[in-house]
């Protein structure tokens, strides 16, 4: 017996996937979905917030709403790198913890927009993620190892709960 592919499978498929923001944090890949990325910025100059969190880099000016710009390295437990080979990466994201809200988050570089299926999204093991574990909702094999899936709502609640609000 042979099976038909036809259009409307093909189209179904290509339906049920869904779009991935890579980046680069540290030595690791990660995915964002793209419905959660409202754009990528090139690191611009901030404002600094006097005795804010160390975390909190700055705000910055994005089209006359003020955005605060925190750094994605300190949840994972990575220090800043000293002199970034590239410039480093904004990723404009809309929090969906109570009232919406646009944040930033500093990464150390953007690197491509792909699609992968639902049942490429793996869950992640419980363990052997170090401080990033919390934060990952799924592993994707990509290439020669895994995209780490962020759980953004979780990153963004435990930055506002160290700064005593939420983000």
């Amino acid at each position: 017996m042979v099976d038909l592919v036809t259009e409307n499978d093909v189209e179904s498929d290509r339906d049920r996937s869904q779009s991935f923001v890579v980046f680069r944090l540290g030595k690791e890949g990660y995915a964002l979905e793209v419905m959660r990325v409202q754009e990528v910025l090139d690191m611009q100059s901030l404002t600094e917030v006097p005795g804010g969190p160390k975390y909190l880099l700055g705000v910055i000016n994005l089209r006359g709403h003020v955005v605060p710009v925190y750094d994605l390295r300190m949840p994972f437990g990575l220090s800043r790198a000293a002199q970034p080979s590239q410039v480093p990466s904004v990723l404009i994201v809309e929090t969906q913890l109570g009232e919406s809200q646009v944040t930033g988050l500093v990464v150390d570089r953007v690197s491509d927009v792909l699609e992968f299926s639902p049942e490429e999204v793996q869950p992640p093991p419980q363990l052997g993620l170090g401080k990033a574990t919390p934060f990952v909702r799924g592993l994707i094999r990509h290439q020669e190892g895994f995209l780490l899936v962020l759980d953004v709502d979780r990153v963004l609640s435990t930055l506002g709960s160290l700064n005593g609000e939420g983000v």
